[in-house]
């Protein structure tokens, strides 16, 4: 039987925290902003959203540490869905999108994955 993974440290994992943190209220502002008011680079929507997750993903995934990790998975795929949904709400001209929730989860998915096999790596 294999050892349980052991966690990162508690600083690490605060300042984990708080990057997660941050990086979630600035993930909420620009997807509830009326269109047109925030400054968006011209890519695709959906490597945006791709990017935004992954970048979200990586200090939650660190934050819930190694032994939860589909646990960071499944908070941060919620946190972009419920944003989807906000957005269909909210009535601020952006419409809730089932593409972009699904980008949200693939650059979700892919953060978490990243710290994983980072991890994976290190230890060897």
């Amino acid at each position: 039987m294999k050892a349980a993974p052991a966690s990162y440290p508690a600083s690490i994992r605060r300042a984990a925290a708080v990057s997660a943190a941050l990086i979630a209220v600035i993930v909420g502002y620009f997807s509830l902003v009326p269109p047109g008011e925030a400054p968006a680079p011209q890519i695709s929507d959906k490597i945006r959203h791709f990017v935004a997750y992954a970048a979200l993903a990586v200090p939650v995934a660190v934050w819930f540490g190694p032994g939860r990790l589909f646990a960071a998975m499944a908070a941060t795929v919620l946190y972009g869905a419920g944003l989807e949904g906000a957005q269909a709400l909210a009535g601020t001209g952006r419409e809730g999108s089932l593409a972009d929730a699904a980008a949200n989860a693939l650059g979700a998915v892919t953060g978490v994955l990243s710290v994983w096999m980072g991890a994976r790596l290190l230890r060897r």
